[in-house]
């Protein structure tokens, strides 16, 4: 009995000694996990630290728990990222690449790029030509040729704006290709334009707000129609006898002023019809690039009425005008010299374009002293100018000009026309010989054209002409011609 309670007691005890290790085993692991859990809090406190230390100020209306809990989503998705490093070379590779990309892109505007100080627009327009007649009227000239027409460049822009009220400063600068009948192949490239234009009204008011400015320099007369458009703009390929004759295209140097005054307008078709336009100037009135030769000025003067009426009236753009140019020069032959020989121009037009059919006539009355071997003389010339055309497509009207496009996605158009031109270089003598063309007497130009409008500056011109003249010579004889000409614009 009593080694069997020795026995037991033994055995009681080494269980209770088994007992203790297990539980001190599990002790020393939740001691060991506790450890582990606060060092991750240590950590995270101490990122926490620097969080706070790195913000200058914190909002008042931000949460202290709701920075701790920002915090530790940050941590945790820090610890989730693969993070890579950044060496040195590659740092400095990037540098590099860098600062050749300026160095290109500064060498390509410096050596590439047109500059100016001032605001500056680039135009031109060319005018190739090919034509074709059935009697040689010059001996020595041919039936058939090609030609440069027109070859202009220049370039236009603004020397002072206002941005307020829009009393912009502008200028303008061109030079143009011209033959030259000197016997030679030779060619000129002169001065066109050349002017300082001022904008003494406000630009900015809207289109119902009155026009005024001054143009000082080499520029266009304010002369009837066909003289006041550019280039670019002229409706055939040929230009009117009497304005072209009478010395009307050629640009003067002077000063004009020119404005209107209450303007119709009608904003849903973008249409701007002033009740009276005028231009009043005065220049020297011998030509281009050249100083005045005498001491009289030539004044011009132009009125132009414009019919009161809605857009979708049928007299729409009926407009009425007047032009007169009272000018001195100086002449000599014969023995004789003057420097008061009257150079006066008047001049009747109407306008007429309900799109798409429009008429325009304009009649122009010269007077111009010569000289003969009697003494001074006065030449009186008249000349009548009559076109009519007729337009398929909508590329000229302004509802469509005001629609947003493509640059080269403009309607296209053709305009048929019919122009009747007759010149009487001095109604006084039957057989006077004009000094500008070498036409002898007067004589008529009919004239059947076709425009085909690719695109806003682009236009391919077909033209028919027939000359009659009153007085045949040997060298002077009713005549065709047809005309084919290209012209482009930019």
């Amino acid at each position: 009995m009593k080694i069997l309670t020795k026995k037991t007691l033994a055995l009681a005890v080494a269980t209770v000694l088994s007992s203790t290790s297990v539980l001190a085993q599990d002790v020393q692991q939740e001691l060991q996990s506790l450890k582990q859990h606060l060092a991750g809090l240590q950590q995270r406190i101490a990122q926490l630290e620097q969080q706070t230390a790195s913000v200058t100020e914190t909002p008042s209306n931000i949460n202290a728990t709701e920075i701790a809990l920002d915090v530790d989503t940050q941590a945790d998705a820090s610890e989730e990222q693969h993070v890579q490093l950044v060496s040195t070379d590659d740092l400095e590779g990037v540098r590099s690449e860098l600062e050749n990309y300026k160095y290109d892109q500064s060498r390509q505007y410096e050596r590439q790029t047109v500059k100016s100080t001032r605001d500056t627009n680039l135009y031109g327009t060319v005018q190739v030509r090919a034509q074709a007649q059935d009697h040689q009227n010059a001996p020595n000239s041919a039936k058939s040729t090609f030609d440069i027409a027109t070859a202009l460049i220049g370039v236009r822009g603004n020397l002072y704006k206002d941005y307020n009220e829009g009393k912009n400063l502008d200028y303008q600068l061109s030079y143009g290709y011209s033959k030259r009948n000197d016997g030679s192949n030779n060619s000129n490239f002169n001065l066109l334009d050349a002017f300082l234009r001022y904008h003494v009204l406000s630009t900015n008011s809207g289109l119902e707000t009155a026009k005024l400015n001054a143009t000082l320099g080499q520029q266009l007369l304010p002369f009837g129609l066909d003289v006041q458009s550019p280039e670019d703009l002229r409706p055939t390929i040929t230009y009117a006898s009497a304005a072209t004759n009478l010395g009307l295209f050629t640009r003067q140097n002077g000063l004009i002023i020119r404005g209107d005054a209450k303007p119709f307008v009608d904003y849903g078709a973008n249409y701007r019809a002033p009740l009276f336009e005028y231009a009043l100037g005065v220049s020297n009135g011998n030509g281009s690039n050249k100083t005045d030769d005498n001491d009289s000025k030539d004044w011009i003067a132009r009125a132009a009425f414009t019919l009161p009426v809605n857009y979708n009236s049928w007299l729409r753009e009926l407009k009425v005008g007047t032009s007169y140019l009272k000018g001195e020069s100086r002449i000599s032959n014969f023995g004789f010299a003057t420097d008061e020989a009257q150079r006066d121009r008047l001049g009747f037009d109407v306008y007429y374009n309900h799109a798409p059919f429009g008429a325009t006539y304009e009649y122009i009355q010269g007077k111009t002293d010569y000289l003969s071997v009697l003494g001074l003389n006065i030449a009186k010339s008249e000349g009548h100018t009559f076109t009519a055309f007729y337009t398929l497509g909508d590329q000229f009207y302004n509802s469509i000009k005001s629609n947003a496009k493509f640059d080269d996605f403009w309607p296209k158009s053709i305009q048929g026309y019919y122009r009747f031109d007759r010149f009487n270089p001095n109604n006084k003598v039957k057989d006077y010989q004009d000094p500008v063309s070498g036409r002898i007497g007067e004589y008529d130009i009919h004239s059947l054209g076709l425009n085909l409008f690719f695109a806003q500056t682009t236009k391919l011109q077909l033209q028919l002409n027939q000359y009659l003249y009153e007085l045949e010579t040997a060298s002077q004889k009713d005549n065709s011609e047809v005309l084919a000409q290209f012209q482009y614009t930019f």
